[in-house]
């Protein structure tokens, strides 16, 4: 059992630390393993947010990050994750299925029709509009996070190449600071409430780690030729995989 979480792990890890995506790996093997899906969530966050500790801190070394925007993005992330977390320890999540199916599915067809979509860094510097939008994207991410959690990764990426314009690189870095945060909030809660089971997590958990290792420096030694066909393969499967689940 454990070679199974390791190795599933190191996948997803390799996977998220690049274009997010890897719930929809580790929580499929989860609830292979006889959890219950809130054991589930909260197992899957000891994980992510090893596995996306490493990652963002590749991508600090290697100066891929903007601070001036995360900045104001972390804290309504955080905030956002732990209400999150509060909300699917009290209701049922599947209402939102749907509308995540038809998000993930928009991202992929964006970004194969637009060819040039984080081929060069377009930021257009930071403005009080643009912070206000950094903030609610920042909170409503985090509150997804928390919530349910696959795509998040892939949806902060996107976020960061559509809205903001950034490289893929730049955008990768970003996004895997900010999904550690809501990692860190989401786990914290689910931890307090007891529903992270520790000796099924740990295993995954270094698996991803090791993962998320590789990945980041793949991402960073690659750039977009790497990154790009990878974000799109990984929304077309979230894609598959949640029309599964709405349907």
């Amino acid at each position: 059992m454990a070679i199974v979480f390791l190795a599933s792990g190191f996948v997803a890890g390799f996977f998220d630390s690049v274009v997010g995506g890897s719930g929809v790996i580790t929580l499929p093997t989860l609830l292979w393993a006889g959890l219950s899906p809130r054991f589930a969530l909260g197992t899957n966050k000891l994980a992510g947010t090893a596995a996306s500790s490493i990652s963002s801190w590749t991508y600090l070394r290697s100066g891929h990050l903007y601070w001036p925007l995360l900045r104001v993005m972390i804290p309504f992330t955080f905030v956002g994750a732990l209400l999150g977390v509060q909300t699917v320890l009290a209701v049922n999540e599947s209402d939102i299925k749907l509308v995540i199916f038809v998000a993930i599915v928009s991202i992929a067809l964006l970004t194969l029709w637009k060819k040039n979509l984080g081929a060069i860094n377009r930021f257009p510097g930071m403005s009080v509009g643009l912070s206000v939008a950094a903030a609610a994207i920042a909170f409503a991410l985090g509150f997804y996070d928390g919530f349910v959690g696959p795509g998040t990764g892939s949806f902060l990426l996107f976020i960061f190449l559509s809205v903001f314009r950034f490289d893929f690189i730049t955008a990768a870095g970003n996004g895997r600071v900010l999904n550690f945060t809501s990692n860190v909030a989401a786990l914290l809660l689910f931890a307090i409430r007891g529903k992270v089971l520790y000796l099924l997590g740990l295993p995954m958990a270094a698996g991803m780690m090791a993962g998320a290792q590789v990945g980041s420096r793949f991402a960073v030694r690659r750039g977009v030729r790497f990154i790009r066909p990878l974000f799109i393969g990984v929304a077309i499967i979230l894609s598959i995989r949640m029309a599964f689940e709405a349907f």
